[in-house]
Order: structure tokens, then sequence, then C-alpha cells
């Protein structure tokens, strides 16, 4: 960009326009995803322009100006497309690098309050200006996501008084049958039925073993543990006799895996896991592998069932597609789903600190 040498002959259209085309011509490889999309192009010059603008006129000490709002709901967008804030903050910050050189170099002929220089003067005013119009965005996305846990606080909920209704009431039902039989017999003196106390006991196991799973899921809690001990956990509870089950971890004894990440990637890859046992069909194996490599945690779910179509899934029935993805999101990571057919693969990748990996 060769705005600075001249800038301070140019006017304040010129000077902007300059900085916003440089700006958006670095912003592919600073902020690719945000810089992918024609639309949101558009929205980063449209916002450049209007920063540069408000910059102009404070620095001045006109009359004070409104940062750009433009679009009020730009961080709810970003997040209801799975846009993650540091995009933004890698923008934000290309664009006052951009625009400091020119704005001081086109300001530098001006006089400022206090005796401040211009580069004192342009940096304050510039860094106030993008402060506020980042900040705002900020806080959107995070109404967004908090309505997300909320809403799949209350889906888990659902599904559990479902799982209760359907499985562990329609087990504890049967027994009681089972029992009333067996005391009727004993009443009338007639021999006991020694096959149907044997099915009785088998159905108050497996309903036994559906309040283990169910207790295990409401805890959500990873603790001290690491990632793959509790997952481990729960396949020991959960897996379905006869399904040949393997857990597979890659790299995470050796790193230090941030609290909510281990949360957050537990829940997702046990929804994917449990998504496995219910819906596999004609499923012989399933295998979950945990690998923390060069700045990632990548986890995969993988089963060898008859697969199934994604849309045709119920979302009004079931939550858990949707909620692994939102989760994922929230962790600035991503969810790829291959359905088959010849069954099922969930591949979990979530960015980590360099210092974590």
């Amino acid at each position: 960009m060769t705005v600075p040498g001249g800038a301070a002959q140019l006017t304040d259209d010129e000077v902007d326009a300059a900085v916003v085309d440089t700006f958006l011509a670095d912003a592919t490889a600073a902020a690719p995803r945000l810089a992918a999309d024609p639309g949101r192009v558009a929205q980063l010059r449209s916002r450049g322009l209007a920063v540069l603008r408000v910059t102009h006129a404070r620095v001045r000490g006109l009359p004070p100006a409104a940062a750009p709002t433009g679009q009020p709901d730009v961080g709810a967008a970003r997040a209801r497309s799975g846009l993650h804030p540091v995009e933004s903050l890698r923008a934000a910050s290309l664009l006052f690098q951009r625009a400091l050189p020119a704005l001081v170099a086109h300001h530098r002929d001006d006089t400022f309050p206090g005796g401040r220089s211009a580069a004192e003067q342009v940096a304050l005013v510039l860094h106030q200006v993008i402060d506020e119009l980042v900040i705002p965005a900020s806080v959107t996305y995070v109404d967004v996501l908090l309505a997300r846990i909320s809403d799949a606080n209350r889906d888990e909920r659902r599904r559990v008084a479902r799982d209760l209704h359907d499985h562990t009431s329609h087990g504890i039902g049967a027994a009681m049958q089972g029992i009333d039989l067996a005391l009727h017999l004993h009443a009338t003196g007639q021999p006991l039925d020694v096959d149907r106390l044997r099915t009785t006991r088998q159905l108050l196991l497996e309903t036994l073993n559906d309040v283990r799973g169910l207790a295990t899921r409401l805890r959500d809690v990873v603790g001290d543990r690491s990632l793959v001990q509790a997952l481990q956990e729960y396949l020991d509870f959960t897996a379905p006799v006869g399904l040949e089950v393997t857990l597979t971890e890659d790299g995470e004894e050796g790193a230090l895996l941030p609290d909510h990440v281990k949360e957050e990637s537990y829940l997702i890859v046990r929804e994917a896991i449990r998504n496995s046992f219910l819906h596999g069909r004609r499923a012989t194996r399933l295998d979950v592998v945990v690998r923390v490599a060069d700045a990632q945690l990548q986890a995969t779910v993988v089963d060898d069932g008859a697969g199934f179509d994604p849309a045709a899934v119920d979302v009004t029935r079931s939550v858990g597609l949707a909620s692994i993805r939102e989760r994922a999101e929230g962790l600035g990571g991503g969810v790829a789903l291959d359905a088959g057919p010849g069954g099922v693969r969930v591949v979990l990748t979530v960015p980590l600190p360099r210092a974590t990996a």
C-alpha cells in the first residue's frame, strides 16, 4: 500500500478506500473463513469504511460520532453460521494494523489537544472505535451460544424423561407383572414358573443397567480424569452385549487439555457413541479414537452398521446431531459426518492452544 507517503494530500475517502482494499486483500490469509463468503466480504468493506469515517471525525474533534452499528446482530449471525469470534478479532487487529500508518500520515499536520502527536491521537481513537464495534458483536455471539446451551440442556432433560418412560418404566412394569404372577402361584399352591422368574430377573438386570447408563449421562463430569478415561467408563456401563468396542488413545496422555474442552468433547463423543448404540443397525463393532497432535484434538467414532440418511432424521424427536454440531462450534471446531452406507463415521476436530498440545 503506497498511501502513507502521500496520504496528507488525499481526501478522506481516497485514504479509506486504499486502506480497506489492502485490508481485504490481507484478510484472506488472516481470517480465511470470514473472507471466504462474498456477503461477508461486502460486510467487512462496509464496516471498515464506517470505522475509518468515524475515526477521522473523532481525531479532528468534530461532534461525537457513534461507532458504526450497521448490523447489530452481526455476532449472532456469525455464531449461527459457525464462525468463531477469533476470526472477527483477527480481522479487527488487521484493520488496525493497516489503517494506523495511513491515518497517521493523513492527519500529521493536524493539531491535537494536550500536545499529543498524530500517532498517539490516531492510535487512541482508532483503537476506541474498533473496540466499540467488536465488543457488541462478541456479546451477541455469546448470547446465541448461551441460548443454544439452554436449549441443549432442556432437550437433554426431555430425552431423559422419554428414556425413563419408554425403557425404565416399561422394564419395571414388566418385572412387576412377573413378580405378581409368582406371588399368585404361591398363594394358590401352584408350582412356581421358574422360567418366568428367570425372565423377570433378566428384565430387572437390564433395567438396572439402563438406570446406570442414565446416571452416567447425567453426571457429565470428566473432572480430574482424562477424556479417554471418562469415555471408557461410559462404554463399560452402556456398550451392548455382543458389540465389539475399542477405545484408542493417541497423544492425550502427554497433553493438558483445558477443562472446558474435555467436558464439551466428552459430551460430543458420548452423543455420537450413544447414537451408534441406538441406531447402528446391524453393527458388529464400534471404534473410538482420541488423538491429540499438532495443536488439535480429533476424536473419531466409527461403526460398521447400515448407516442412515441424515435428511430423514426427525429433528423433533432427535436432537443429537444438532447438539453435536453446536457444541463443536462452541469450541471453535467442527464435526464431519459420513453416514454410510457401510457404517457411520463421526469426526470431531477442536483447535487447541499450542502450549496445550
